[in-house]
């Protein structure tokens, strides 16, 4: 039961994620262009909102797939000395447990680097950008279609 509950919440969480995201993306471009103020500034709230739900998501599901990397050499690294304490040669110790191939273990950590990175930079970018249409938003607006800060 508990399982399924668990799988459940952690698919409703990303789908709020990716429904935030949607909804200020398509939200933004519709309001501005309609050319309301109002309604833009406080879509710059969603967009805050949706860049914490969306990224912390996503550099979660980085920091699982590092954590099971790690999990899997540290298993791989006690089956090598327990098999050592037994007496097993040296030579044999590849046959005794999962032969995990250290060097794609490694590309498998730089990849998750680079994507942590680029998860990074995008809510970077996408943080800043809803603060400034959350804070600006109405005076941004204004001066497009009134050409000044106040209509």
């Amino acid at each position: 039961m508990m399982p399924t509950v668990r799988y459940i919440l952690r698919r409703f969480s990303r789908l709020a994620a990716y429904v935030g995201l949607f909804a200020w993306a398509v939200g933004t471009v519709i309001v501005l262009a309609f050319g309301n103020a109002e309604l833009f500034q406080r879509f710059g709230a969603l967009g805050v909102a949706a860049s914490v739900l969306f990224f912390s998501d996503r550099l979660a599901q980085i920091e699982l797939g590092r954590q099971k990397s790690v999990e899997k050499l540290l298993h791989e690294y006690g089956l090598e000395l327990a098999a050592m304490r037994q007496g097993t040669p040296p030579q044999e110790i590849p046959e005794q447990g999962f032969a995990v191939d250290f060097m794609t273990e490694e590309r498998h950590f730089d990849l998750l680097r680079q994507r942590a990175e680029l998860f990074n930079f995008v809510n970077v970018m996408l943080l800043t950008v809803g603060t400034l249409q959350w804070g600006f938003g109405d005076r941004i607006v204004n001066q497009f279609v009134c050409g000044a800060a106040q209509c």
